[in-house]
């Protein structure tokens, strides 16, 4: 299971640990997160299929396309290697397993994508995606404000080298790998990997 800044897989708990509401009581209710990530992340299996069956000279076009944020620290293998990894922390039910900058970036570039393909879509094909919205859009900016720790990713390195060590942990950017994606440098194995938690990483409330 994939550690966020909230429980992706209780909704009841995120809830009563006090997330920002939207201003509708029904989509609140109704948004799964975790199948939200779940879906995005199985349909990204497409988008990986579709860019390797195009000749390999559009592979790295088509790559920044899909990826302008998580594209700009590797290849398209590492990039479908971040899915893989990803995708097996998911579903893994009896691990708890913390992310760093690498993982969330890849993320945010998947979910967002996903977000806005949903949005355009018809009611038909929303239902079909995520039924349990009954129609509704997906509320992209306020799942990532209740999910992610921070997006210091969106940050240019420029903006980012000219914080001071306080200014950036007064902003929340103390994510592990935070200067290796804003710089746009290739993860290792290690930094691929998702760190296994020893605790359970949130506060129960009763």
């Amino acid at each position: 299971m994939l550690i966020f800044k909230n429980n992706i897989y209780d909704s009841q708990e995120i809830r009563l640990s006090g997330y920002t509401k939207s201003p509708d009581p029904d989509y609140d209710s109704w948004f799964d997160p975790a199948h939200f990530v779940e879906t995005a992340l199985s349909e990204e299996e497409e988008v990986f299929s579709f860019i390797e069956k195009q000749p390999q000279q559009y592979w790295n076009e088509d790559k920044d396309k899909f990826y302008p944020r998580a594209g700009q620290t590797g290849h398209l293998g590492i990039l479908e290697k971040m899915l893989k990894i990803l995708k097996k922390g998911f579903a893994n039910k009896t691990v708890w397993y913390q992310m760093n900058t690498y993982h969330f970036c890849f993320l945010y570039d998947v979910l967002v994508r996903y977000a806005f393909n949903y949005n355009h879509d018809n009611r038909e094909e929303r239902l079909n995606s995520l039924p349990e919205l009954k129609g509704k859009s997906i509320q992209t900016e306020l799942f990532i404000r209740n999910y992610f720790y921070n997006t210091v990713f969106l940050l240019d390195e420029d903006k980012f080298d000219a914080l001071s060590r306080d200014e950036k942990l007064r902003r929340g950017f103390d994510c592990p790998c935070q200067f290796g994606v804003v710089h746009g440098l290739l993860p290792t194995e290690e930094e691929m990997a998702l760190k296994e938690s020893r605790d359970y990483p949130y506060s129960i409330y009763v």
